[in-house]
């Protein structure tokens, strides 16, 4: 009996020490390693909260930067803009005849004062290009305080009629309106339609060519037939080419082609007629057919001691 109870006393006596040490236990440990979900809410909040200043700040660094750099280069611009060390002191124009300096100064906005710097070459490139005697130009800045302008003017060749007079370039292309009182000794070439030399085909190219193939040909000669002294070449596109003359109004028809040939043909045929007497009062030679030379006297000009 005295066992019994005594074991029975030390089973109650432990129980409540377990029971109280079991179920308190488990519960802190439950309550530590779960926290409730406000407590992660905020923590999360606060971490986010953290990374918002922090790329706040860092953009605001980097916007107060940018504004600084921005002012010191806007500020270092003016300064440099309105330099005396920049400003354009020295314009060296070459390449003109026509054109006056005074012209490319003042279209090209180099007449006043200028910044090298703030200086737009190409806009003056482009405001000179409207000048009818520039071909060709180009503007170089030469630092710190100088400009080249290089022109290349139209080289006029010969004068073209299109209904008014104009004056034609090396390419065979018009390119100005002869204008009151300009009498330039330059032949005229006659013969071809405004639309044909503006929008040339194949035809019209080698007729052009062909015509400043006379011209090499004529810029040879010391006679009658010397360059300065044809008034006109007229085209035809099945007969070829003819030209007149200033003085005694000769009319020579050629045709195409072989043009340093003919007219050194026809040389020899107009010496054996002045040893003859028989030069004056010619009006029409025709050349196309080679190796013969067919000319025409007018009879109201021949002398009467010479006949036909």
């Amino acid at each position: 009996m005295r066992k019994d109870f005594d074991k029975n006393a030390k089973t109650r006596l432990r129980r409540p020490a377990a029971a109280r040490k079991g179920p308190a236990r488990k519960k802190r440990r439950k309550d530590e390693s779960s926290p409730s979900a406000l407590s992660l809410a905020g923590r999360i909040g606060l971490k986010l909260a953290g990374k918002g200043v922090r790329l706040f700040m860092i953009t605001a660094g980097a916007l107060l930067g940018l504004a600084v750099v921005s002012v010191v280069l806007v500020a270092g611009y003016l300064y440099i803009s309105n330099s005396d060390y920049f400003a354009i002191k020295h314009v060296t124009i070459s390449g003109i005849d026509r054109i006056s300096r005074d012209e490319i100064l003042a279209v090209s906005g180099l007449d006043s004062r200028s910044n090298i710097l703030t200086f737009d070459a190409d806009e003056a490139e482009v405001a000179l290009d409207g000048l009818p005697w520039l071909d060709q130009v180009k503007i170089s800045k030469m630092m710190p305080d100088s400009i080249l302008v290089e022109v290349r003017e139209y080289q006029p060749k010969l004068l073209v009629s299109l209904g008014p007079l104009y004056y034609m370039d090396e390419k065979g292309e018009p390119f100005r309106r002869l204008l009151p009182g300009e009498n330039p000794e330059l032949p005229v070439v006659s013969g071809f339609s405004e639309d044909e030399l503006l929008n040339p085909g194949p035809t019209v190219r080698r007729a052009v060519n062909e015509i400043f193939w006379l011209v090499e040909a004529l810029g040879e000669r010391n006679d009658d037939f010397r360059l300065d002294n044809v008034s006109e070449i007229n085209y035809d596109m099945v007969r070829g080419l003819t030209l007149f003359t200033k003085t005694r109004g000769l009319e020579v028809k050629i045709g195409f082609g072989s043009y340093t040939e003919k007219f050194r043909r026809l040389g020899r045929v107009l010496s054996y007629l002045k040893q003859r007497g028989k030069y004056e009062g010619l009006a029409y030679l025709n050349l196309e057919a080679s190796p013969r030379v067919t000319v025409r006297y007018d009879a109201n000009r021949v002398p009467a001691s010479q006949g036909i």
